[in-house]
């Protein structure tokens, strides 16, 4: 089979290669799926420029590893983070074809998944396999472009404003990188839940489909100052909750715009560079600044829980609230147009591996 892959940590996306692989078998608890679809996400550059497997080098559990240079998610060493070669894409929709033993395996069998991937069995091949608990059958309802994009952006929105900061009806909630699909998201689900919305953007490229998808306030970062505007807004009490994908300079002024007992989640990376705050901006209104990776979250919890996140997220989705526009679609032998076209500055929409057909 054709598989999208990569040799090694690279900063040059020209690096990725189809190669021709075996087909796996799947495992105990396992289910092989036929791919249709994959998106294409920042997080999959992770793994593509080894961002998690070096920012795991700084985590205390780390420290002294062994000669081999593996890094692991969990102070247990259970969860070792991916190192190439292995192939590319961290979630996708498709057809199980193949089921290993296991009552959740085998209930799969022949139903369209979506799937939560990601190296070293990436979702950008032709078939690949994954536990049966990271697939879910999909309803008619939901097409199978966004049944591709169920589990990064959906589940994070969902889990970010329910159950991390369980932002209550009326509350003021901060998203930076707005225009992104996952920010659009959090705007419709304000509109669900009742809490409203500070969007945060560089310029007034998407203002108006914000404003329009029911965004309180959109502030324009290249020309108007976010501090000040936020103080207008929450008529001088602050934000009580913010959500930031951004980083560096950006944070720190989130940080700033927090309300009395102020919460700020972290959970991604686009600026590249470290977050500098003054120890009493935090002080002062015994605020508090936490991190997210979706994945170390979800192994924290249990499966009844993850069984009602799930169940709400395609609700979610069924209702539209989920809905991503797909501005490119690229054949699997085109994966390297694929990642450029996705990587281009300003971009809101999101680009599509297409594999295989029904």
């Amino acid at each position: 089979m054709k598989s999208a892959r990569l040799k090694e940590f690279t900063q040059n996306i020209n690096d990725i290669h189809i190669a021709d692989v075996p087909i796996m078998e799947p495992g105990q608890g396992q289910v092989r799926v036929r791919m249709l679809m994959s998106p294409v996400n920042p997080s999959d550059l992770n793994f593509v420029h080894g961002t998690y497997h070096e920012a795991l080098q700084r985590i205390l559990w780390n420290q002294g590893a062994g000669g081999d240079g593996t890094m692991f998610y969990d102070p247990a060493h259970g969860i070792a983070c991916p190192q190439p070669p292995y192939s590319l894409g961290g979630e996708g929709v498709g057809i199980v074809d193949a089921v290993g033993s296991g009552f959740l395996a085998r209930r799969l069998r022949g139903k369209r998944v979506a799937i939560a991937g990601g190296p070293p069995n990436g979702t950008w091949q032709e078939y690949t396999v994954v536990d049966a608990k990271k697939a879910v059958a999909l309803p008619d309802e939901i097409s199978d472009e966004q049944g591709a994009m169920f589990f990064v952006n959906p589940i994070t929105a969902y889990v970010l404003t329910r159950e991390v900061l369980r932002v209550p009806r009326g509350g003021w909630l901060m998203v930076t990188a707005a225009g992104s699909a996952l920010g659009k998201s959090i705007v419709r689900m304000g509109k669900i839940y009742g809490f409203k919305t500070i969007c945060v953007v560089r310029s007034g490229s998407n203002s108006e489909e914000l404003r329009q998808l029911g965004a309180d306030a959109v502030v324009e970062t290249d020309h108007q100052d976010l501090i000040a505007e936020v103080f207008k807004v929450t008529g001088g009490k602050g934000a009580g909750y913010a959500m930031d994908c951004v980083g560096g300079e950006l944070s720190a002024q989130v940080v700033r715009c927090l309300g009395m007992n102020g919460k700020l989640v972290l959970y991604g990376t686009l600026a590249n560079s470290p977050i500098q705050v003054a120890v009493r901006d935090l002080m002062m209104p015994v605020a508090q600044i936490s991190g997210f990776l979706l994945p170390n979250w979800m192994a924290g919890q249990s499966p009844l829980k993850l069984l009602g996140i799930i169940r709400q997220v395609k609700r979610l989705t069924i209702q539209g609230v989920f809905a991503t526009e797909i501005t490119e679609t690229y054949r699997l032998d085109q994966v390297v147009e694929a990642v450029t076209a996705a990587t281009q500055s300003g971009r809101t929409g999101k680009v599509m591996l297409h594999i295989g057909e029904h």
